[in-house]
């Protein structure tokens, strides 16, 4: 992938290794593997976010799978990358995991992109008030299973404050004839080796029954344009393969490598 003369493939992959993404409470254990136990209000916790080691894929699970038991986990979330060991999934799936998702890790350089055609009667907007928040928990708790925001609301429009006044990130909610349906957020990070920096694209959720009217397209747009403003050079995205991917690649976006997401009973 070609952004600024300084980007190579393998610096848009460090980048998405550093990628991690965690809420406030969050538990992590960081060593051969970085475990998080993140909270309670998301409807699957405890994943093996990443892999970093030689040792045998038997040794790596049973201690990842004695923290998690250790926090009384029932399953085991855990991403397997393109460029992790083969025996890692191969060990994974004796033990009776299944693959819960498949991703593809999709780069785009921002200088230059083409704006993406916008549907009749879809507004996309940055968060900025507690209104909007309350929108955009309603949206997550009714695509991904999280629990509504309720008491959770004023610490969360506190954060989202915080990170718009640093220009460390911004959420996007878009509206269909002016009713809210799709989200999506963006984390404006370091790029690896000092490179500029990175617009990671995540939590990007449609309500099912407003899905093929434009409104993730918009959401897309925005949170592009808003990160563009920001002086980020890539964005970077881990799409669904059945879902968002195709619609990122048709706006420019590029695969440079993959991703499963194994559920482990314990």
């Amino acid at each position: 992938m070609q952004t600024s003369s300084a980007w190579t493939d393998d610096d848009v992959l460090a980048a998405a290794a550093e990628w991690l993404w965690l809420p406030d409470g969050t538990e992590v254990v960081d060593g051969d593997v970085t475990i998080l136990r993140r909270p309670a209000w998301l409807a699957r916790r405890v994943a093996v976010e990443r892999t970093r080691s030689d040792r045998p894929a038997a040794e790596l699970i049973d201690e990842a799978s004695s923290v998690a038991r250790g926090w009384e986990a029932e399953t085991l979330q855990w991403a397997v990358r393109d460029d992790d060991a083969p025996d890692l999934a191969a060990e994974l799936e004796a033990r009776g995991a299944v693959v819960d998702d498949v991703l593809d890790i999709l780069g785009l350089p921002l200088a230059g992109r083409p704006e993406l055609p916008q549907a009749p009667g879809v507004q996309a907007e940055v968060v900025d008030a507690r209104e909007q928040l309350a929108a955009v928990g309603d949206i997550n708790a009714a695509v991904w299973g999280d629990a509504p925001l309720g008491e959770r609301l004023g610490a969360e429009f506190a954060e989202l404050r915080r990170i718009l006044d640093e220009g460390t990130g911004f959420r996007v909610l878009a509206s269909l004839d002016g009713v809210p349906a799709a989200t999506g957020g963006v984390t404006l990070a370091p790029g690896p080796r000092g490179l500029g920096l990175v617009a990671r694209l995540w939590g990007a959720a449609t309500v099912e029954s407003q899905r093929g009217r434009g409104l993730y397209r918009a959401v897309l747009d925005e949170r592009l344009r808003r990160a563009a403003e920001a002086s980020a050079e890539l964005a970077l995205v881990k799409g669904r393969i059945t879902t968002s991917a195709p619609i990122l690649k048709r706006a420019g976006f590029r695969r440079v490598g993959g991703e499963r997401r194994f559920v482990l009973p314990l």
